[in-house]
């Protein structure tokens, strides 16, 4: 703590400790195709495992003769164009990173890119913040702010709720955010991403089993395996000064680092207990089974949170606390949705990989 004109500033930095419990995907907004990885075989612990190398396609291409070059461009105009049809022994040196394959399937036409630095996967800072925020959220929200959400949910509402509960209400809503005054780092970087089918587990009331998989399209991504271990940096600064100016005197307690732990611990348990529920009432034992392991790891000491691609609508809304307020307001709000038909349940689709993991979930430690 530094006392600067009388006024108190203090600041808290804790390293945080990422463990990985099921599959993550951030995306990075692009995507690969098959013309620009080849499918292979590697060992890992002694056996055998498909694998797919990705191309660095300019050094590549700059490698080839002149009638090569011209075979590869003109292939490449062909959407079905495959580089292991072309090449099936490319050199190491054109191999940009290589890639589990634990889709299971026997091929696929495109992969969705993790976000990486320098070809090495990630968790960015804004991420785990963003998710820690939608904790926070949660744990502010009053039944009178569900009541309003429940009478007439909208946009605007949403935005003028954050700003209550993360702003003065004064000025520039950016500018007067308490979260200004938590920083947190991009992750320590990791390698070998695995590819995961991803496959759309739907909750129906209609015929006597009661769940399939919906078949509107396949995606493929590239994630972070479970029981990865990353590295990041909290930091939460406090100027009495600024604070008055901006009138956040009275949120300072949201930067607290037990509260943070508290409230992850609360939102984790309920989002388990709901999806432990959803699993049960559609018979889906692999959920259940993969949900009651999962609620055993999640402490006030060592909290869950649920970040990235599969988190879901209860995991980035308040539709679970609004639900749990008055089911009156959330079929409301649930009819609201884009004009979709949710008689029964909602939301009634859950994203896992081909094995049933559902994605997203890490530890957090603090120290």
């Amino acid at each position: 703590m530094q006392l600067r004109g009388g006024e108190i500033m203090a600041g808290e930095s804790y390293d945080l400790h990422l463990t990985t419990l099921s599959p993550i995907h951030i995306g990075s907004g692009k995507s690969y195709s098959y013309c620009e990885f080849v499918p292979a075989k590697a060992k890992l612990n002694e056996n055998d495992i498909k694998i797919i190398k990705r191309v660095d396609l300019t050094n590549y291409y700059s490698s080839l003769s002149d009638d090569r070059k011209y075979t590869f461009l003109a292939g490449l105009t062909d959407s079905k164009f495959k580089l292991e049809q072309f090449d099936k022994k490319i050199k190491k040196d054109f191999v940009r990173y290589q890639c589990i394959d634990n889709s299971y399937v026997d091929s696929f036409e495109n992969v969705q890119e993790h976000i990486k630095t320098s070809d090495k996967l990630y968790i960015p800072g804004s991420s785990i913040k963003g998710a820690i925020r939608t904790a926070i959220f949660y744990d502010l929200l009053t039944g009178e702010d569900m009541d309003k959400i429940g009478k007439g949910y909208n946009d605007y509402l949403y935005d003028n709720l954050l700003r209550k509960h993360f702003s003065s209400g004064f000025g520039n809503n950016a500018q007067n955010n308490i979260f200004r005054f938590m920083q947190v780092t991009d992750t320590t970087t990791t390698n070998i991403p695995k590819i995961e089918q991803v496959l759309v587990v739907m909750a129906t009331n209609k015929g006597r089993k009661k769940y399939y998989y919906s078949k509107h399209g396949k995606t493929y991504l590239e994630t972070i395996g479970a029981n990865k271990k990353f590295k990041s940096r909290l930091t939460t600064t406090f100027d009495s000064n600024i604070y008055r100016k901006l009138k956040l005197e009275d949120k300072s307690e949201i930067l607290d680092l037990n509260y943070l732990k508290d409230v992850l611990f609360k939102f984790s348990q309920d989002l388990i207990y709901y999806e432990m529920d959803f699993a049960d009432k559609y018979d889906i034992k692999y959920l259940s089974k993969f949900y009651k392991t999962l609620n055993k790891k999640n402490t006030v000491d060592a909290p869950l949170l649920k970040i990235g691609a599969g988190s879901g609508l209860m995991a980035t809304s308040i539709a679970m606390k609004l639900k749990e307020h008055d089911s009156t307001y959330f079929d409301r709000v649930r009819k609201s949705f884009s004009g979709r038909n949710y008689e029964f349940e909602f939301p009634k689709s859950r994203k896992v990989t081909k094995q049933g993991k559902p994605f997203g979930w890490v530890k957090l430690e603090f120290n």
